[in-house]
């Protein structure tokens, strides 16, 4: 693949000296650099104001400050919003970097990956590594090309493919696009923002993790083994390019190409830019709060439901993915059984948010899909609820769709903190290895979670399972332990579920407990399951058991009868 950005940076680059000149002569104290700043809206009444501002098309940040709301804006949109009597603060100026110099691809063959902005991949090289990761790994990947931008919808050579990855232990059957799958399957959908530069990153990363840990990890070994992981690093192809036209910050251009609705500047600003806002334009309840009427508005939701060529790749592969287990009333809800999972990643806000995003009337299926993002918050500590409940309302976005639509489990999660050097929608490349290690235990656990979680996430925990990392000698035992926490939730957010005693555990070794494995109970450590955290405890026999490595998962059960996800050990007999 070939980098398109020569043409459009010359333009790009002449209109932004030309503009940048004469917002700094009129307004030498406005937020810097080619996206604009954060400002702060004070307000006692953030929801009522979140409204407001919405409605009169301002670009909010899924983020909040105690009760203040914090919008991206320049010196115009800043004194937009005095005139309607906030008072606004410069929160966040824009970073400056020099833009690196990108290597590109000569040939097909790749050398060092083209990156823009101290680290980050192109677009073209996000989707370029799906395919290198499929190459290197035939038994456990296949890519899929899902859809077309709008750009390619309209035949021009700067159009791109929406591209999925799938990873799974193949089997015949596998990855295909249809909803009767035999293994469950957890959908990661990256960048429907385009600038969001976290969210792809993120996805790339969990790629990468389950492509180079089949084997060796006992966790994605049991994932990849018994579930279909499906990953979408770039849902908005078309934006990303534009924002990575900015010469010496990333453009903040949040929506897609689309530039035949109005006429918006380029290049883009935080206030003005073409496009429409793919997380407005799906047809769940398209049209209502949180979204404008105004083409050239951050969150302009489109000329009509689903009107944008992304928007229809991404609802037909959800639609594909997952058949349907909801009835047709808000109120139904889907069987506890329902498999499946898909979580999007947004930034920045360190939120976790759930359906139903229009509305704080509960989802049918709320304690399920609420436990489940409390439990993934245990890990990143995130701010978890609907977004009414810890934001704004929103219509037309991804997960209201799925769940919406199918019944599936959905859910969003708005990585990076509102405050300090890590904040906003592009921070420095260096802050991705601090995100990825707070989420790639939460992604884990969303994705093990996708056999059935509006049951599986009710029941506890089980983390530090513990078994011999040295050889065992055939014939005789080994001690396993793992511990099950009832309360393992995220402590920030609205609705918290209560946690129940831990009253059980079993281990299987060999054959996992969703493919009939043969239950073996263990016991509590202390002697008495009666805490809402218990240390379960088993002595293994190795009568039995080949010369090799085995694998082991162990699950805990609270007062309830709930059992939680299985965690998986290896453990090697010689």
């Amino acid at each position: 693949m070939t980098l398109r950005s020569g043409a459009v940076t010359a333009l790009l680059t002449a209109t932004l000296i030309a503009s940048t000149a004469a917002t700094a002569a009129s307004t030498p104290a406005a937020p810097r650099g080619e996206g604009a700043g954060v400002l702060r809206v004070s307000t006692s009444t953030p929801l009522t104001t979140a409204a407001r501002l919405q409605a009169a098309g301002f670009d909010l940040v899924e983020s909040r400050i105690g009760t203040d709301l914090l919008v991206v804006g320049d010196a115009a949109v800043r004194s937009r919003l005095g005139r309607m009597g906030y008072r606004v603060t410069v929160q966040q100026t824009a970073p400056t970097t020099e833009r690196p110099v990108s290597t590109g691809r000569t040939n097909g063959i790749a050398a060092a990956a083209a990156t823009f902005y101290g680290g980050y991949l192109t677009a073209d090289e996000y989707v370029q590594h799906l395919s290198d990761v499929a190459a290197a790994h035939p038994d456990l990947a296949v890519t899929r090309d899902v859809g077309d931008s709008w750009r390619k919808t309209q035949g021009l050579a700067t159009g791109n493919d929406l591209v999925a990855i799938c990873l799974t232990k193949l089997q015949p059957g596998d990855c295909q696009l249809t909803p009767t799958s035999t293994k469950p399957r957890f959908l990661l959908i990256g960048a429907v923002h385009a600038r969001e530069l976290s969210a792809t990153e993120l996805s790339n990363r969990f790629v990468d993790l389950l492509a180079n840990g089949y084997g060796t990890d006992a966790e994605v070994t049991s994932l990849l083994d018994s579930t279909e992981v499906w990953v979408v690093p770039v849902g908005n192809p078309d934006g990303r390019e534009i924002v990575e036209q900015g010469t010496t910050s990333p453009y903040l251009q949040r929506k897609n190409a689309n530039n035949s609705l109005g006429a918006c500047a380029v290049p883009p600003t935080s206030s003005n830019q073409h496009g429409v806002d793919l997380n407005r334009n799906f047809t769940w309840k398209w049209g209502g709060t949180g979204t404008s009427t105004n083409p050239c508005d951050q969150t302009f939701r489109g000329s009509s439901a689903g009107s944008e060529p992304e928007t229809v790749a991404l609802s037909q592969l959800m639609t594909t993915l997952y058949p349907d287990q909801r009835g047709p009333l808000a109120t139904d809800a889907a069987p506890l059984t329902t498999p499946g999972y898909m979580l999007t990643l947004h930034s920045y806000a360190n939120m976790h948010v759930i359906p139903w995003g229009d509305t704080t009337t509960k989802a049918p299926n709320d304690a399920g899909l609420r436990s489940a993002a409390f439990r993934a918050s245990y890990y990143n500590g995130y701010q978890t609820g609907q977004p009414g409940q810890i934001l704004y309302t929103v219509t037309g976005s991804t997960d209201d769709y799925l769940y919406g639509e199918r019944g599936v489990a959905a859910s969003t999660m708005e990585v990076g903190p509102n405050s300090g050097s890590c904040t906003g929608f592009t921070p420095a490349y260096s802050c991705q290895d601090g995100f990825w290690t707070a989420n790639k235990p939460a992604m884990m656990y969303l994705a093990k979670a996708a056999r059935a979680p509006y049951q599986l996430s009710l029941g506890p925990t089980t983390t530090s399972v513990t078994a011999p990392t040295t050889t065992v000698t055939a014939g005789t035992t080994f001690t396993l332990t793992a511990t099950g926490n009832d309360n393992a939730y995220g402590t920030s957010g609205v609705g918290k579920p209560t946690a129940q005693t831990v009253n059980a555990g079993r281990y299987f070794v060999d054959t996992a407990p969703w493919n009939g494995g043969t239950a073996v109970a263990m016991t509590a450590n202390d002697g008495s399951w009666n805490s809402t955290s218990e240390v379960a405890k088993a002595t293994v026999p190795t009568a039995g058991l080949t010369a090799g490595k085995h694998q082991l998962w162990v699950q805990t059960r609270d007062s309830s009868g709930n059992w939680g996800p299985a965690t998986s050990a290896f453990v090697t007999v010689g």
